[in-house]
């Protein structure tokens, strides 16, 4: 029996470091905020994105009785972790993603014979097939849910009809000088009527104007519910010998909610609109994997970079600048998230190690080759590592490449 001392107990070896680095960063974090919180609420919705990725293998892996012993976010060193049964749970150093260890993934994985019954490898064709897939069903469940909020709450963004806004006043072009700035309109008024008459389709508007060059005209504008006339003596194209204001349109934007049954059927199938379209920017990705070059080794302010925009990836840096937008609401960002999470969804199913899809392709050719009662069989994990490196390797640069391309040549929609 030990007697009774006043010292206090050494600390934990480690613990002094691991407090250290915990309040680095949280002084980080506290700095980051301040200074780009919207960089930072982006990086949190992505964690959460990874979070709940893992935790669709975690929940599914759970109920059809595999072993789970890790479910971490973040790569590298241990910061902080706690275990709850078998599982234990935390964060990691390097905030690259997330993981959640299922015991028996591959045949050489050592497993306690007592666990052998509960390892991966031994589980049904059925049952893999939903543990691998359960990461990308979750993306597809999120988007499902954010289309919904869009049309049941936010409002779905649409067009209303013909009706157009000023996006931007061009002050001069090609050495002439426009009179919109020096007449007082601005980004966001609605001209409404030229010398009297509706000008509320852009079409309209545009003949109206060049069909008086160097008159002087009244311009009945439309800002912030408030109606006022101004005049503006209209310039003349040098080259055509017609009018010219020197505004840029954009159509008027009017936000639509319905009813939750409605909303929920809109949802699915907004859903499957942009599955397909995603099948279809994947596949549009690699067949014209040689114009996506071009854009990515652009130089900087180069137009043809975003010239076609349907045919223009994007990386994290890109996204987040587009979605950073002043002119962008809730309704938009949240079409963004879920749009995001439907492309992540259907990439991830690629047959390619280290997707999930890879997964599916070994379970698929496993069971193809068990076929005729034959037994089980398994691959050799070893055989597709070469393959799984390419692939993490091409991503890097395909990472690295698009970064470059957003902050060169960034997109303005």
């Amino acid at each position: 029996m030990k007697g009774h001392t006043d010292e206090p107990e050494p600390p934990a070896p480690g613990s002094a470091a691991r407090t250290a680095r915990w309040i680095v960063g949280l002084v980080a974090l506290v700095v980051l905020a301040w200074s780009y919180p919207f960089a930072v609420g982006a990086a949190a919705v992505l964690a959460g994105v990874l979070f709940m990725h893992e935790f669709g293998h975690f929940a599914a892996a759970r109920a059809v009785g595999m072993k789970v012993t890790d479910f971490f976010l973040g790569f590298g060193p241990r910061l902080w972790s706690f275990r709850r049964g078998e599982t234990s749970f935390g964060l990691r150093a390097l905030p690259l993603g997330a993981y959640v260890r299922i015991i028996g993934m591959s045949r050489s994985e050592p497993v306690e014979p007592g666990d052998e019954s509960r390892a991966y490898r031994t589980q049904t064709y059925p049952r893999r097939l939903l543990v691998v897939c359960a990461g990308s069903l979750m993306h597809l469940c999120l988007a499902l849910v954010a289309f919904g909020v869009v049309h049941a709450a936010l409002g779905a963004p649409t067009r209303d009809g013909n009706n157009w806004q000023v996006a931007e006043v061009v002050k001069q072009r090609d050495g002439v000088t426009f009179p919109a700035d020096a007449a007082g309109i601005e980004a966001g008024d609605r001209i409404v009527k030229l010398n009297g008459a509706a000008t509320e389709e852009w079409d309209v508007f545009v003949s109206q104007v060049q069909s008086r060059p160097g008159e002087r005209v009244a311009l009945e504008i439309e800002r912030d519910g408030v109606l006022r006339t101004v005049e503006a003596e209209l310039a003349t194209d040098p080259g055509t010998g017609s009018g010219l204001l020197g505004v840029r349109p954009e159509w008027v934007i009017v936000y639509e909610t319905v009813g939750l049954p409605t909303a929920v059927v809109q949802a699915l199938v907004d859903l499957g609109r942009s599955i397909v379209d995603s099948v279809r920017g994947i596949w549009g990705l690699f067949a014209n994997f040689g114009d996506v070059v071009d854009r990515i080794v652009s130089p900087p302010g180069d137009p043809s970079a975003n010239s076609n925009l349907g045919m223009r990836p994007l990386g994290v840096y890109g996204i987040v600048d587009l979605a950073s937008d002043t002119s962008w609401g809730w309704s938009e960002r949240a079409l963004m998230f879920a749009l995001v999470n439907v492309f992540l969804g259907v990439f991830n199913m690629l047959p390619l190690p280290p997707f999930d899809g890879g997964h599916v392709a070994v379970a698929t050719y496993e069971r193809w080759r068990e076929r005729g009662g034959r037994g089980r069989y398994l691959i050799d994990p070893s055989k597709l590592a070469p393959l799984a490196t390419v692939v993490v390797a091409a991503l890097a640069l395909l990472a690295v490449g698009l970064l470059y391309l957003d902050i060169a040549n960034p997109v303005d929609l």
